[in-house]
């Protein structure tokens, strides 16, 4: 009877640890978007996506740019890094688990993910 019990205790573990669907997996070999309550988004290499903080390498973030003395100009977009601030941060971000909306992966021909290739 004892042997039943482990087997089928055995058997629903397994299922839950294989079977079921999971959460969405970090590519490792890409790169991801953060999105934050704030409404900011952060991209690099996602390292966790368990525990308090998320921590994120390599960080970029978008800012609007338009050209001085152009009203009529329509502003573009461009990718900062964020260890380039004036500050001088590290190239790695935590960011609280709680503050977080959502990540995703980026394909390899997004446009963010060429330009950050094309920026190292």
């Amino acid at each position: 009877m004892l042997l039943t019990v482990a087997i089928v205790i055995a058997g629903a573990w397994l299922t839950l640890l294989f079977v079921l669907p999971k959460g969405e997996r970090i590519k490792t070999d890409g790169y991801q978007v953060v999105y934050m309550t704030s409404g900011q988004a952060y991209f690099g290499k996602l390292q966790n996506t368990e525990g308090s903080y998320l921590v994120l390498k390599m960080p970029y973030t978008a800012q609007d740019v338009k050209p001085e003395g152009s009203e009529n100009v329509q502003t573009s977009t461009t990718l900062v890094k964020v260890s380039q601030q004036q500050y001088g941060p590290e190239d790695t971000m935590s960011l609280k688990g709680d503050q977080v909306l959502f990540w995703q992966n980026l394909r390899d021909d997004s446009k963010v993910s060429l330009a950050i290739k094309n920026a190292q």
